[in-house]
C-alpha cells in the first residue's frame, strides 16, 4: 500500500499515517468466512472387529444382518429399525456374541453409519462387516 508524501516547507517530505481500516475489514471478512464454513458437529467412533479365525465348536452361531435399500434383515427375517434392534437384543440374551453385517448395494453411507451407531447403542455384540 503506497502512502502519499507531502512536501514540507523546509524541502523535506513528511509521510502520512497509513489507514488500518482496509486491513481490519479483510480480517473480519476472513473471520466471518471461517466461522460460517466450519462445522460444529461431533464425530463419533464405531469399533468394528477384524475378521478372525474360525469359531470353536462350542460357540453359538453368529447373527446375520443384512442392510438393504428397503430395510434390514436379521437371520433372514425382514425388519425395520427398532424391531431389528429388539431382535438383536433378544438374540444377545440367548447367548449370541457375534454379528455379521452384510451391506447390499443401494443404502448410502449415512444409512450404514446410522445402523452401526444403533447396533452399538443397542447391543454388546462383536461386529464384523462383509460385502
Amino acid at each position: 500500500m503506497r502512502t502519499r508524501a507531502s512536501r514540507l516547507s523546509g524541502g523535506g517530505f513528511a509521510r502520512r499515517a497509513m489507514s488500518l481500516t482496509p486491513l481490519i475489514d479483510v480480517i473480519f471478512l476472513l473471520l466471518l468466512f471461517f466461522m460460517l464454513s466450519s462445522t460444529f458437529s461431533k464425530y463419533g467412533e464405531i469399533e468394528i472387529g477384524a475378521a478372525g479365525g474360525g469359531a470353536a465348536a462350542g460357540d453359538t452361531p453368529p447373527v446375520f444382518m443384512q442392510l438393504r435399500e428397503d430395510g434390514l434383515t436379521v437371520n433372514g427375517a425382514s425388519m425395520q429399525g427398532e424391531a431389528a434392534m429388539a431382535e438383536l437384543r433378544r438374540l444377545e440374551g440367548e447367548g449370541a456374541r457375534n454379528l455379521v453385517l452384510s451391506v447390499k448395494p443401494g443404502p448410502n453411507a449415512q444409512t450404514l453409519i446410522d445402523t452401526l451407531a444403533d447396533i452399538e447403542a443397542a447391543t454388546d455384540l462383536r461386529l464384523s462387516i462383509v460385502r
